[in-house]
């Protein structure tokens, strides 16, 4: 009896040490079976919804969309010198701010118009003239003087992809940046 029981045991572990060589593997395919759709990623929208601080009176500050990105600039002194840019818009009007060289440097002041010209993916352009800064810290305002709001509210509702800024002040300084458009409608229309 002790002889079986030690066989048993001697054939259960000599079982359990070598598992079976693997065999080759055959991949079967039902021609019935679905294959799963990848998930789609919904697009990265680069338009922030915020809001201005509030009024006195008012419950919720005034919202607006705005694109942070980075570009260069040149001027007389230095050329392609980092530039980072903020633009923002609102139901009534649009500005833009430029900060040489870092992020946290004051915005640019312009005193005289600047010109600014938008190209977008398809090739369309749009050019405007801007004549006030945003606020007397500086930026440059796009108001509704001259249909230039208007004008460039319609161009971003009706571009998509990548439009490229260049902004050239009376110094002969030039800007340039980059704004991806996409999500601009979606985030502009829950204003």
């Amino acid at each position: 009896m002790l002889k079986r029981i030690i066989f048993l045991f001697i054939v259960i572990l000599a079982g359990c040490s070598n598992p079976p060589a693997p065999k080759d593997k055959v991949v079967r395919t039902d021609s019935n079976i679905k294959q799963k759709a990848p998930a789609v990623k919904p697009e990265a929208n680069f338009w922030k919804i915020n809001s201005f601080a509030s009024k006195e009176g008012e419950t919720e500050g005034r919202k607006y969309v705005k694109f942070v990105t980075e570009g260069n600039f040149s001027d007389t002194a230095q050329t392609e010198r980092y530039l980072y840019s903020e633009v923002l818009v609102n139901k009534k009007n649009a500005g833009i701010f430029l900060h040489k060289l870092k992020k946290l440097s004051p915005v640019e002041k312009f005193n005289d118009p600047v010109q600014i010209k938008m190209i977008n993916s398809s090739g369309h352009e749009l050019q405007m003239t801007s004549n006030r800064g945003w606020n007397s810290s500086g930026g440059i305002l796009i108001e509704s003087n001259n249909n230039n709001y208007s004008q460039f509210r319609i161009f971003l509702l009706q571009s998509t992809g990548m439009v490229m800024v260049e902004i050239k002040d009376s110094k002969a300084n030039i800007y340039r940046f980059s704004m991806n458009i996409n999500g601009f409608s979606d985030s502009f229309s829950k204003l």
